[in-house]
């Protein structure tokens, strides 16, 4: 694999898009088209640019095919401290009260099922305690009766 391609090198469009060098050969995705028009509309929100200002800037982003292309349209206008895009997607957080959630409704659906497991066998060891409670107390009185005679 030539050099030009390793993966080691950083990437990334300099001002914008957070890389210590610039790979101005590089094609510009819709994702980072998308990033350069957010942040013209920012400006263009703030006052910064008027319409045909912010109309021209945004076709040239919007036509660019490598990121050299996009070099200009930042250069008299002040960070806005927009979050660097970079080539891969960040990773989602995990929100603390979304985990407790979850783990609150999978125990209350298990003690849910195991209640309802539970019942039936509750209902026969009842019956069968009572058919045991009858037949003691059935033999009981026939051996008092026999034991009378």
């Amino acid at each position: 694999m030539p050099a030009q391609y390793s993966q080691s090198r950083p990437r990334g469009f300099a001002p914008l898009f957070g890389g210590a060098y610039s790979d101005q050969h590089l094609r510009v995705s819709d994702a980072e088209r998308q990033a350069v028009t957010d942040r013209l509309a920012e400006h263009f929100g703030d006052g910064r640019l008027d319409q045909a200002e912010f109309d021209e800037r945004v076709g040239r982003a919007m036509s660019a095919k490598t990121r050299a292309d996009l070099n200009g349209l930042f250069d008299d206008l002040p960070e806005t401290g927009a979050p660097p895009v970079t080539d891969r997607p960040r990773r989602r957080r995990c929100h603390p009260a979304l985990v407790l959630v979850v783990l609150f409704v999978l125990a209350l659906t298990a003690g849910h099922a195991v209640f309802w497991a539970i019942v039936p066998l509750l209902w026969l060891g009842l019956l069968v305690a009572a058919v045991m409670f009858a037949t003691r107390a059935v033999v009981g009185r026939s051996r008092a009766s026999h034991d009378h005679r």
